[in-house]
């Protein structure tokens, strides 16, 4: 089983952290234990690779993680070892993979089919091939796929990638793919890699995560409008016609980042003020929603836990009253990792104790294994240096 989440980025230099909800912090006694049942996996980094710049992206193949971004190099043992913004990790063992494509940008969304991974980004080649933000590459032997399109329009930036239904599903910030118009979302056949023209993908803001689930396709981002219809930030549409699934309205009061999905849940992590993370039933109900005081950019899930990562320095220990009511007690400290009980909205006490400023960009869990992938800017966990990329397994 691979489930995939999605998250919001900023590109290197950009230092601009969103809006942040100024307020005094006090450290208090650890938030109520959890239903026995919930068991993260350990806030311990288990050994792996490093890098030398940040993880943007990142998504599982069975033991393998597929991971994306700014870097130049993994880091192995103090040893810095050539990966262009493309790289593949063991996910039992933590150990760098031979696979070495290259790609001359950053690397900020990517999604597996069959032998290839799909990759959008920055860049302009991918393995000594022009390539215009879009791209594939074989997952055996790096190579550059077929799957070739030119993405363009403002930031002309890819957020993120899924698939299903024999479609890749594009989410970012763009007007035109190969010159036709292309509002934000936009889909492609895999069997032939064209352009699915006949899927309508159009938002009148940027379009920041994606998930699939069932026969929807979840769609996240700072929109008004969705194919044409009133849906506020958070939609879904249909697998069959791309049609917006009117059973599924929550109108969240924030911008949406990151989704990740469980059986009967939706969770959705948010913008400002502060941050939020935001429970739904699979009718857009709200069940929970709990602050942070910053962004949440990532979100993920794995055997009863929800995982969260963002930019934020802490977090409220209960759910507070509405969609939009701030914590209704005293933040805790708490630094861009999260894990919260699915049922509640509680938080537990798993606390990595990451550093950084924008802090994660990037989560994937798997069942194999039973691990917990994390990509960004920090580099550190209490005293132990593990720079742009961590491991926590079970």
């Amino acid at each position: 089983m691979r489930l995939l989440s999605i998250a919001r980025y900023v590109l290197p230099g950009r230092r601009q952290l969103g809006v942040l909800l100024t307020v005094a912090l006090a450290v208090t006694a650890a938030p109520e234990a959890a239903v026995a049942a919930v068991q993260p996996v350990s806030p311990t980094p288990a050994p792996s690779v490093a890098f030398d710049g940040w993880v943007y992206s990142s998504t599982y193949v069975g033991d393998t993680a597929y991971l994306g971004g700014s870097f130049q190099n993994a880091i192995v043992n103090g040893k810095k070892i050539s990966r262009k913004r493309l790289a593949a990790v063991n996910l039992r063992t933590g150990a760098l993979l031979p696979w070495a494509p290259t790609a001359n940008g950053v690397v900020t969304a990517m999604a597996a089919s069959g032998s290839s991974l799909y990759i959008g980004g920055k860049f302009t080649q991918v393995g000594g091939s022009r390539r215009g933000g879009l791209a594939s590459v074989d997952q055996r032997t790096g190579a550059a796929g077929a799957f070739n399109h030119t993405v363009t329009g403002g930031t002309a930036t890819a957020h993120a990638m899924v698939v299903a239904g024999g479609r890749l599903y594009l989410g970012g910030q763009f007007s035109y793919i190969d010159g036709r118009k292309a509002s934000h979302l936009a889909a492609f056949k895999l069997a032939t890699g064209a352009r699915d023209t006949a899927f309508p993908g159009d938002a009148d803001a940027p379009v920041k995560a994606l998930a699939v689930r069932g026969s929807r396709l979840y769609v996240g981002g700072a929109f008004k409008r969705l194919n044409n219809v009133n849906i506020v930030r958070f939609g879904a549409l249909r697998l069959s016609d791309g049609r917006v699934d009117p059973a599924f309205r929550p109108a969240p009061a924030y911008p949406v980042w990151g989704i990740s999905l469980a059986a009967g849940r939706v969770f959705a992590g948010q913008a400002g003020p502060g941050g939020r993370v935001a429970g739904y039933d699979t009718r857009g109900k709200l069940l929970w929603s709990i602050v942070t005081d910053g962004d949440v950019q990532a979100m993920g899930y794995l055997n009863g836990v929800v995982y969260v990562g963002g930019h934020y320095n802490a977090a409220c220990p209960v759910p507070s009253r509405t969609a939009s009511s701030w914590c209704p007690t005293t933040l805790i400290d708490h630094k861009k990792m999260t894990a919260y009980n699915p049922a509640n909205g509680k938080l537990l006490s798993w606390d990595p104790k990451s550093n950084g400023v924008l802090g994660v960009l990037t989560i994937s869990s798997s069942t194999t294994g039973s691990v917990v992938t994390f990509g960004g800017e920090f580099t550190k966990f209490n005293k132990v240096t593990q720079p742009y990329f961590v491991v926590f397994r079970s």
